[in-house]
């Protein structure tokens, strides 16, 4: 079998993931509901407007069971990001409510959320372009990636982005936004474009070391590739893998990928290909009962302790992660700075009004006294600064080691995590929007009730102490 073919096991898991007929008919039904309901709108407003499909369902790269339609309202190129936010938005907000149960969302500018039977609908305002020269918004470049997969996807390689996706979705590396930091949507598209297949998707994963360079516009009409690529590698100094964007390759479409998820793809891609098996598509297990997790806590004697934040805003998404994980990496840097090593952390929200942040410790007490180690004798100005810092608070030393160290045997600033939680609250709640909120710091069994009526905290609980893929048992040959 040559990696564009796809085997038995892929096809058969393909048989489960494409949409059915029905699925189709629902779908597209829907969609020209609405898209006669804002053309109708925008008549009545006298504004020539263009509504259009996008995202997955536009180019057919989607799967069963996603209920995701993303509706763009191309507005005339002479409209101001002013006239979109305010003349536009008022018209989308006005056919919403002919729709029927609407939401109001934030992006980078406002954009609403339908409600039809159990299908969400974006209507997001845009400006029809021609060139990506022009584009004022993020989402003004959208039209632009539909078109590139559609002219340049092949329909028999569109079942290959549908495994891909959901090879992703599984491992928890699909999706561009902060909570996940992972593949697009269209990035997915991209590497079947660039690679010619799901398998050959992998086979070139597999062997992905940071930073990862991937040509993903092939001949450059004389720019050298290189160049592109060296000017991508300073706007985004921090990205792991570098593929310019095919319809603008001064952006680099891999920016949301974290080094965490392109470790998680690459390992998993090596070993699917070296025993492929449908857990890599569908976990077996998603929760453990919450009373199995406190036996597996207290026979192992693991130290976790979590800290819930009550959200009090409407914050967009990506607003929200961004802020928690915030939090959640200055918590991490103080506890270890004090000497506590954090083991795991991770973060959960319902993205409604509560934010979990959740660590492992390797401990929450430690001695009273702890060992500092100095500077060698000789470097003058560090080596009064370590004398004048213990002379007098040490119960022995300072002293100098057999090797010219200079040493000393101290009281710890802290030797219990709560109190640097709850004294140094302001040097870990960075975040703007919960500066002023105070967490709640318990153990898992302070979320008993929580767990209980919400299966989203049960199963990262679940995530947290157990931290095992089913997949990464066909890593062993």
């Amino acid at each position: 079998m040559s990696a564009e073919e796809l085997s038995e096991l892929e096809k058969n898991i393909l048989k489960k993931i494409k949409p059915s007929l029905e699925e189709y008919k629902k779908i597209h039904s829907i969609y020209d509901k609405i898209k006669s309901i804002l053309e109708e709108t925008l008549r009545e407003h006298g504004v020539e407007a263009e509504p259009s499909l996008q995202g997955s369902i536009a180019k057919d790269t989607w799967l069963s069971g996603e209920r995701d339609l993303d509706v763009f309202v191309l507005f005339p190129s002479n409209w101001s990001r002013e006239d979109i936010e305010e003349k536009g938005f008022t018209i989308l907000l006005e056919a919403a409510k002919k729709i029927g149960s609407y939401q109001v969302r934030y992006a980078e500018h406002p954009y609403v959320r339908v409600f039809i039977d159990d299908v969400e609908a974006d209507i997001v305002p845009a400006i029809k372009i021609t060139d990506t020269k022009d584009i004022r918004t993020a989402v003004d470049r959208t039209p632009f990636h539909t078109k590139y997969v559609l002219e340049n996807l092949p329909p028999d390689k569109r079942d290959h982005v549908r495994l891909l996706k959901k090879f992703m979705k599984n491992i928890g590396v699909y999706g561009a936004e902060v909570k996940v930091k992972g593949f697009s949507g269209y990035f997915t598209e991209i590497l079947v474009i660039t690679y010619g297949s799901f398998r050959k998707v992998l086979e070139a994963a597999s062997k992905w070391r940071p930073p990862v360079f991937i040509n993903t516009i092939g001949k450059t009409n004389g720019q050298d590739i290189k160049k592109i690529f060296s000017r991508l590698k300073r706007k985004y100094p921090d990205a792991v893998i570098y593929a310019p964007d095919p319809v603008d390759p001064e952006r680099n479409v891999a920016a949301s990928v974290s080094l965490k998820s392109l470790a998680i793809f690459s390992l998993a891609s090596r070993c699917y290909l070296m025993n492929p098996s449908e857990e890599f598509f569908f976990e077996k297990q998603d929760t453990v009962p919450y009373s199995d997790l406190i036996v597996e806590l207290d026979s192992s004697e693991r130290e976790l302790l979590f800290l819930l934040f009550p959200i009090t805003k409407d914050l967009p998404p990506d607003v929200l992660w961004g802020e928690i994980d915030r939090i959640r990496d200055r918590l991490v840097k103080l506890l270890e700075n004090y000497g506590f090593e954090v083991i795991y952390s991770s973060t959960w929200s319902n993205e409604k009004n509560l934010a979990i942040i959740g660590v492992e410790l390797e401990r929450i007490r430690a001695p009273l006294l702890k060992y500092y180690e100095g500077p060698p004798y000789h470097i003058t100005n560090r080596a009064e600064s370590f004398i004048r810092k213990h002379l007098n608070k040490a119960v022995a030393g300072p002293w100098i080691t057999e090797d010219g160290i200079l040493a000393a045997l101290s009281p710890r600033r802290y030797s219990y995590v709560l109190d640097i939680l709850v004294e140094r609250i302001m040097e870990y709640n960075v975040a703007p929007d919960f500066k002023k909120t105070m967490p709640i710091i318990t153990t898992i069994e302070g979320l008993y009730v929580l767990a209980s009526r919400d299966k989203g905290v049960l199963k990262w609980l679940t995530k947290i102490v157990l931290r095992k893929s089913n997949w990464m048992k066909y890593c062993i040959l």
